[in-house]
């Protein structure tokens, strides 16, 4: 009878709580909003992935934008493109099927982001991931600024087509 009682004791207090903070956020920043909006703006998105992004919404309410759920702190963009074993895990084709590269070619043509980095994201302060992966932005330089970005932990820009060295300025022990 005690389990029970302390059970639903901690179930109760558990739905309390998240109630409670679940409406403390006020939405991002105005800063964030613009910072992202800027960064949209600079970016090649020839399948409009980024079409909610804009109005006067609330910037954690627009897709692939991940914010902390009692700050409103734009956290995370997911901006990654599939790779082609993601698309097609080997479970579902045939790998010597000409139809499967030239359907992925077309994905892969219509979703990938290109164009520039807006050093605007310097005003995302709590970004803590930023993952690019397997986009095409065409040879351009990876943008030194992204070493400034004090609260990123995880930066993935692997396949995402930059070009010339690495910067020294990401070559901090924090970025993982």
């Amino acid at each position: 009878m005690s389990a029970l009682l302390s059970i639903s004791f901690l179930w109760i207090s558990t739905i309390s709580l998240g109630l409670y903070y679940g409406n403390f956020n006020s939405g991002c920043s105005p800063s964030e909003r613009e910072a992202l909006l800027k960064f949209k703006h600079e970016l090649k998105d020839p399948s409009n992935r980024l079409s909610s992004w804009g109005g006067n919404d609330d910037c954690c309410t627009w897709s692939g934008v991940i914010c902390h759920n009692l700050t409103g702190h734009v956290l995370e963009p997911h901006l990654r493109t599939l790779s082609f074993e993601e698309y097609y895990p080997s479970s579902r084709f045939d790998p010597f099927s000409d139809y499967i590269f030239e359907d992925y070619e077309e994905y892969y043509m219509k979703s990938t982001f290109g164009g520039k980095i807006s050093p605007s994201l310097l005003n995302l302060k709590h970004l803590r991931y930023f993952d690019l992966s397997n986009n095409d932005f065409q040879g351009i330089q990876i943008p030194k600024f992204l070493g400034s970005m004090g609260s990123l932990r995880y930066l993935n820009l692997s396949g995402a087509g930059f070009g010339g060295m690495v910067p020294h300025e990401l070559a901090k022990p924090s970025i993982g």
